[in-house]
């Protein structure tokens, strides 16, 4: 089982994914560019390292909730970087596109790094309930292997594929839906509001 985490990125997402970590007794370091916003975490417990190298040596599992998969890139692919993480789990939990996904899965692999994609169907607030779900694409195999830690984030740790652009497909697609749903029912209701039809309708 892996025991040692690391959690780059603790912005409000971040934060809570590291939290849930280290409340199911993982070993957890975090890291963030903005230092100060890493301080909350530190009282509770939580190491913060004091820089990406350092973050990425101390676990066997890197989790990672920045801003896009383009930062991620910039962030991870210095040479030192690179061969830190060789060998290791690298977890994309930033929202990006089917293609970001393959990107990045093409450049773990040329640096031997074992990558498994994700989205989180969740508000901060969510992560660490067993309401929460967060789905994943990538080699089967590896997912099992990183499940344990992986279901600290919510009980529906759901794997929907061994494509890797399934997971961010999966999630853009469920947006779609809801973002389509909801504006469905409002043209419907500004329809039925004008024709005054009754609320009991």
């Amino acid at each position: 089982m892996i025991h040692k985490v690391t959690v780059i990125g603790t912005g409000r997402m971040g934060s809570a994914l590291a939290v849930a970590q280290f409340h199911k007794g993982f070993a957890t370091t975090v890291w963030n560019r903005t230092a100060s916003k890493a301080e909350s975490l530190s009282r509770l417990g939580l190491r913060v390292a004091n820089n990406v190298l350092e973050a990425v040596r101390e676990a066997d599992i890197i989790v990672i909730n920045i801003r896009d998969y383009r930062s991620t890139l910039q962030l991870l692919q210095p040479p030192d970087i690179e061969s830190a993480l060789r060998g290791k789990i690298l977890v994309q939990l930033t929202s990006g596109a089917p293609k970001e996904a393959r990107e990045m899965d093409s450049w773990a692999r040329s640096c031997g790094i074992s990558y498994l994609d994700g989205a989180i169907m969740s508000y901060p607030k969510g992560i660490g309930t067993p309401e929460c779900t967060v789905v994943y694409a990538g080699p089967e195999e590896l997912f099992n292997s990183a499940k344990p830690v992986l279901m600290a984030f919510g009980d529906a740790a759901l794997f929907v594929g061994n494509e890797i652009g399934q997971a961010s497909a999966f999630e853009l697609a469920s947006i779609t839906f809801a973002v389509s749903a909801m504006l469905g029912f409002l043209q419907g209701f500004i329809v039925w509001e004008r024709e005054n039809l009754p609320a009991e309708g």
